[in-house]
Protein backbone atom coordinates (compact mmCIF):
# COMPACT_ATOMS: atom_id res chain seq x y z
CA UNK A 1 0.00 0.00 0.00
CA UNK A 2 2.85 2.40 0.88
CA UNK A 3 4.46 1.81 -2.50
CA UNK A 4 1.14 2.36 -4.27
CA UNK A 5 0.61 5.68 -2.47
CA UNK A 6 4.16 6.89 -3.19
CA UNK A 7 3.81 6.02 -6.86
CA UNK A 8 0.48 7.88 -7.05
CA UNK A 9 2.01 10.99 -5.43
CA UNK A 10 5.06 11.10 -7.71
CA UNK A 11 3.00 10.33 -10.82
CA UNK A 12 0.42 12.97 -9.87
CA UNK A 13 3.07 15.65 -9.32
CA UNK A 14 4.72 14.99 -12.70
CA UNK A 15 1.42 14.72 -14.60
CA UNK A 16 -0.31 17.73 -13.06
CA UNK A 17 2.91 19.74 -13.10
CA UNK A 18 3.30 19.36 -16.88
CA UNK A 19 -0.44 19.93 -17.33
CA UNK A 20 -0.38 23.27 -15.53
CA UNK A 21 2.97 24.55 -16.85
CA UNK A 22 2.31 24.65 -20.61
CA UNK A 23 0.84 22.57 -23.47
CA UNK A 24 4.29 21.76 -24.90
CA UNK A 25 5.78 19.86 -21.91
CA UNK A 26 2.39 18.22 -21.42
CA UNK A 27 2.39 17.04 -25.06
CA UNK A 28 5.88 15.60 -24.66
CA UNK A 29 4.86 13.77 -21.47
CA UNK A 30 1.70 12.42 -23.12
CA UNK A 31 3.78 11.24 -26.09
CA UNK A 32 6.03 9.29 -23.71
CA UNK A 33 2.95 7.73 -22.11
CA UNK A 34 1.58 6.77 -25.53
CA UNK A 35 4.82 5.12 -26.63
CA UNK A 36 4.99 3.11 -23.39
CA UNK A 37 1.32 2.09 -23.64
CA UNK A 38 1.89 0.92 -27.23
CA UNK A 39 4.92 -1.09 -26.07
CA UNK A 40 2.75 -2.71 -23.40
CA UNK A 41 0.14 -3.72 -25.97
CA UNK A 42 2.83 -5.24 -28.20
CA UNK A 43 4.19 -7.18 -25.24
CA UNK A 44 0.71 -8.57 -24.47
CA UNK A 45 0.64 -10.34 -27.83
CA UNK A 46 4.31 -11.22 -27.80
CA UNK A 47 5.28 -8.93 -30.69
CA UNK A 48 8.93 -7.88 -30.45
CA UNK A 49 9.36 -4.13 -30.10
CA UNK A 50 12.63 -4.19 -32.09
CA UNK A 51 11.05 -5.50 -35.31
CA UNK A 52 10.74 -3.10 -38.26
CA UNK A 53 6.95 -3.05 -38.18
CA UNK A 54 6.97 -2.34 -34.44
CA UNK A 55 9.37 0.57 -34.92
CA UNK A 56 7.06 1.95 -37.61
CA UNK A 57 4.23 1.68 -35.09
CA UNK A 58 6.22 3.57 -32.45
CA UNK A 59 6.99 6.37 -34.93
CA UNK A 60 3.33 6.57 -35.93
CA UNK A 61 2.13 6.73 -32.31
CA UNK A 62 4.64 9.46 -31.40
CA UNK A 63 3.91 11.40 -34.58
CA UNK A 64 0.17 11.25 -34.08
CA UNK A 65 0.32 12.40 -30.46
CA UNK A 66 2.69 15.24 -31.40
CA UNK A 67 0.43 16.33 -34.27
CA UNK A 68 -1.22 19.11 -32.18
CA UNK A 69 2.29 20.44 -31.48
CA UNK A 70 3.11 20.47 -35.18
CA UNK A 71 -0.22 22.08 -36.03
CA UNK A 72 0.41 24.92 -33.56
CA UNK A 73 4.11 25.56 -34.12
CA UNK A 74 5.36 23.96 -37.34
CA UNK A 75 3.00 22.75 -40.05
CA UNK A 76 -0.37 21.03 -40.21
CA UNK A 77 -0.28 17.26 -40.67
CA UNK A 78 -3.21 15.17 -41.88
CA UNK A 79 -4.13 12.29 -39.58
CA UNK A 80 -5.62 10.39 -42.52
CA UNK A 81 -2.34 10.61 -44.47
CA UNK A 82 -0.45 9.33 -41.44
CA UNK A 83 -2.84 6.39 -41.18
CA UNK A 84 -2.42 5.56 -44.88
CA UNK A 85 1.38 5.70 -44.57
CA UNK A 86 1.24 3.35 -41.58
CA UNK A 87 -0.91 0.86 -43.52
CA UNK A 88 1.47 0.95 -46.50
CA UNK A 89 4.48 0.23 -44.30
CA UNK A 90 2.67 -2.56 -42.46
CA UNK A 91 1.60 -4.27 -45.68
CA UNK A 92 5.15 -3.91 -46.99
CA UNK A 93 6.41 -5.53 -43.77
CA UNK A 94 4.61 -8.75 -44.68
CA UNK A 95 6.76 -8.95 -47.81
CA UNK A 96 10.07 -7.83 -46.35
CA UNK A 97 9.81 -10.09 -43.30
CA UNK A 98 8.91 -13.08 -45.48
CA UNK A 99 5.60 -13.63 -43.66
CA UNK A 100 7.26 -13.44 -40.23
CA UNK A 101 4.58 -10.86 -39.47
CA UNK A 102 1.13 -12.23 -40.18
CA UNK A 103 -1.98 -10.38 -41.23
CA UNK A 104 -3.35 -10.93 -37.72
CA UNK A 105 -0.22 -9.35 -36.21
CA UNK A 106 -0.49 -6.45 -38.62
CA UNK A 107 -4.15 -5.87 -37.75
CA UNK A 108 -3.35 -5.99 -34.03
CA UNK A 109 -0.44 -3.60 -34.44
CA UNK A 110 -2.45 -1.16 -36.55
CA UNK A 111 -5.45 -1.12 -34.20
CA UNK A 112 -3.19 -0.71 -31.16
CA UNK A 113 -1.16 2.09 -32.75
CA UNK A 114 -4.21 3.98 -33.95
CA UNK A 115 -6.19 3.57 -30.72
CA UNK A 116 -3.30 4.61 -28.50
CA UNK A 117 -2.01 7.34 -30.81
CA UNK A 118 -5.36 8.91 -31.63
CA UNK A 119 -6.68 8.87 -28.06
CA UNK A 120 -3.54 10.37 -26.56
CA UNK A 121 -3.39 12.94 -29.39
CA UNK A 122 -6.84 14.16 -28.31
CA UNK A 123 -5.52 14.61 -24.77
CA UNK A 124 -2.56 16.65 -26.01
CA UNK A 125 -4.76 18.69 -28.36
CA UNK A 126 -7.27 19.44 -25.61
CA UNK A 127 -4.54 21.09 -23.54
CA UNK A 128 -3.81 23.50 -26.40
CA UNK A 129 -7.48 24.55 -26.32
CA UNK A 130 -7.41 25.17 -22.59
CA UNK A 131 -6.50 23.82 -19.18
CA UNK A 132 -9.96 23.66 -17.61
CA UNK A 133 -11.52 21.02 -19.87
CA UNK A 134 -8.58 18.60 -19.53
CA UNK A 135 -8.52 19.08 -15.78
CA UNK A 136 -12.29 18.60 -15.54
CA UNK A 137 -12.22 15.35 -17.56
CA UNK A 138 -9.35 14.04 -15.46
CA UNK A 139 -11.10 14.92 -12.18
CA UNK A 140 -14.26 13.17 -13.36
CA UNK A 141 -12.19 10.07 -14.13
CA UNK A 142 -10.73 10.04 -10.63
CA UNK A 143 -14.12 10.74 -9.02
CA UNK A 144 -15.74 7.94 -11.02
CA UNK A 145 -13.07 5.43 -9.99
CA UNK A 146 -13.28 6.46 -6.33
CA UNK A 147 -17.09 6.54 -6.35
CA UNK A 148 -17.32 3.07 -7.89
CA UNK A 149 -14.89 1.68 -5.31
CA UNK A 150 -16.41 3.17 -2.17
CA UNK A 151 -20.08 2.85 -3.16
CA UNK A 152 -19.50 -0.68 -4.45
CA UNK A 153 -17.68 -1.67 -1.31
CA UNK A 154 -20.45 -0.26 0.91
CA UNK A 155 -23.61 -1.15 -1.01
CA UNK A 156 -22.49 -3.51 -3.79
CA UNK A 157 -24.35 -6.81 -4.09
CA UNK A 158 -25.02 -7.50 -7.77
CA UNK A 159 -22.04 -8.17 -10.03
CA UNK A 160 -21.65 -5.88 -13.03
CA UNK A 161 -19.51 -8.10 -15.28
CA UNK A 162 -18.32 -11.14 -13.31
CA UNK A 163 -16.82 -12.79 -16.40
CA UNK A 164 -14.48 -9.81 -16.85
CA UNK A 165 -14.06 -8.06 -13.49
CA UNK A 166 -15.55 -9.99 -10.54
CA UNK A 167 -15.16 -7.14 -8.03
CA UNK A 168 -17.22 -4.53 -9.88
CA UNK A 169 -20.89 -4.17 -8.94
CA UNK A 170 -23.96 -2.57 -10.49
CA UNK A 171 -24.48 -0.49 -7.35
CA UNK A 172 -20.90 0.75 -7.54
CA UNK A 173 -21.28 1.66 -11.19
CA UNK A 174 -24.49 3.64 -10.62
CA UNK A 175 -23.03 5.24 -7.51
CA UNK A 176 -19.96 6.34 -9.50
CA UNK A 177 -22.15 8.20 -12.00
CA UNK A 178 -24.18 9.87 -9.24
CA UNK A 179 -21.06 10.96 -7.36
CA UNK A 180 -19.53 12.31 -10.59
CA UNK A 181 -22.66 14.35 -11.33
CA UNK A 182 -22.69 15.82 -7.81
CA UNK A 183 -19.00 16.79 -8.02
CA UNK A 184 -19.57 18.28 -11.48
CA UNK A 185 -22.35 20.52 -10.16
CA UNK A 186 -20.14 21.67 -7.29
CA UNK A 187 -17.29 22.47 -9.70
CA UNK A 188 -19.69 24.33 -11.99
CA UNK A 189 -20.73 26.60 -9.12
CA UNK A 190 -17.20 27.14 -7.82
CA UNK A 191 -15.24 27.41 -11.06
CA UNK A 192 -17.21 29.09 -13.87
CA UNK A 193 -15.67 28.43 -17.27
CA UNK A 194 -16.27 29.75 -20.78
CA UNK A 195 -15.57 26.24 -22.07
CA UNK A 196 -18.85 24.96 -20.62
CA UNK A 197 -21.94 26.54 -22.18
CA UNK A 198 -24.45 25.58 -19.47
CA UNK A 199 -25.06 23.24 -16.57
CA UNK A 200 -26.91 20.81 -18.87
CA UNK A 201 -23.89 20.86 -21.16
CA UNK A 202 -21.63 20.06 -18.22
CA UNK A 203 -23.85 17.24 -16.93
CA UNK A 204 -23.97 15.66 -20.39
CA UNK A 205 -20.15 15.64 -20.59
CA UNK A 206 -20.03 14.19 -17.08
CA UNK A 207 -22.39 11.36 -18.01
CA UNK A 208 -20.28 10.50 -21.05
CA UNK A 209 -17.05 10.57 -19.06
CA UNK A 210 -18.40 8.52 -16.14
CA UNK A 211 -20.34 5.89 -18.11
CA UNK A 212 -17.87 5.34 -20.95
CA UNK A 213 -14.94 5.61 -18.55
CA UNK A 214 -16.24 2.55 -16.72
CA UNK A 215 -16.82 0.78 -20.03
CA UNK A 216 -13.23 1.52 -21.05
CA UNK A 217 -11.97 0.03 -17.80
CA UNK A 218 -13.97 -3.15 -18.45
CA UNK A 219 -12.73 -3.31 -22.04
CA UNK A 220 -9.11 -3.17 -20.89
CA UNK A 221 -9.82 -5.84 -18.27
CA UNK A 222 -11.27 -8.05 -21.01
CA UNK A 223 -8.14 -7.59 -23.13
CA UNK A 224 -5.86 -8.50 -20.22
CA UNK A 225 -8.01 -11.50 -19.33
CA UNK A 226 -7.82 -12.70 -22.94
CA UNK A 227 -4.01 -12.60 -22.85
CA UNK A 228 -3.85 -14.01 -19.33
CA UNK A 229 -2.11 -11.10 -17.61
CA UNK A 230 -2.90 -9.11 -14.47
CA UNK A 231 -1.29 -5.77 -15.39
CA UNK A 232 -0.29 -4.28 -18.73
CA UNK A 233 3.14 -3.37 -17.35
CA UNK A 234 5.26 -2.68 -14.27
CA UNK A 235 6.45 0.88 -14.87
CA UNK A 236 4.22 2.21 -12.06
CA UNK A 237 4.89 0.10 -8.93
CA UNK A 238 1.63 -0.83 -7.26
CA UNK A 239 -0.43 0.46 -10.19
CA UNK A 240 0.71 -1.61 -13.16
CA UNK A 241 1.39 -0.07 -16.54
CA UNK A 242 0.51 3.12 -18.38
CA UNK A 243 -2.30 1.35 -20.26
CA UNK A 244 -3.72 0.31 -16.88
CA UNK A 245 -3.75 3.91 -15.63
CA UNK A 246 -5.18 5.48 -18.79
CA UNK A 247 -7.60 2.76 -19.94
CA UNK A 248 -10.74 4.73 -19.02
CA UNK A 249 -9.46 8.03 -20.38
CA UNK A 250 -8.37 6.46 -23.68
CA UNK A 251 -11.90 5.17 -24.18
CA UNK A 252 -13.61 8.42 -23.20
CA UNK A 253 -11.60 10.85 -25.33
CA UNK A 254 -12.72 9.45 -28.75
CA UNK A 255 -16.34 9.50 -27.53
CA UNK A 256 -16.00 13.19 -26.61
CA UNK A 257 -14.46 13.73 -30.06
CA UNK A 258 -17.51 12.15 -31.71
CA UNK A 259 -19.77 14.55 -29.76
CA UNK A 260 -17.58 17.51 -30.84
CA UNK A 261 -16.34 18.29 -27.33
CA UNK A 262 -12.77 17.59 -28.45
CA UNK A 263 -10.97 17.87 -31.76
Amino acid sequence: MKQRIMTAIVFGIVYLGCLFIHPVPFSILVTAFAVIAFYELLAMKGIKSTEFHSIVGFIFVAGLVLRPLWDNYIVGVSTLKMVVILLIFLFASIVFTKNRITYDDMAYLFLSAFYIGFSFSLLAAARFHGLWLVLFIQIMMWVTDSGAYFVGRTFGKRKLAPHISPNKTIEGSIGAVVVALIVAIILYMLVPSQTIQSLNHLLFITLIVSIFGQLGDLAESAIKRHYGIKDSGKILPGHGGIFDRFDSLLFVLPILFVFHFLG
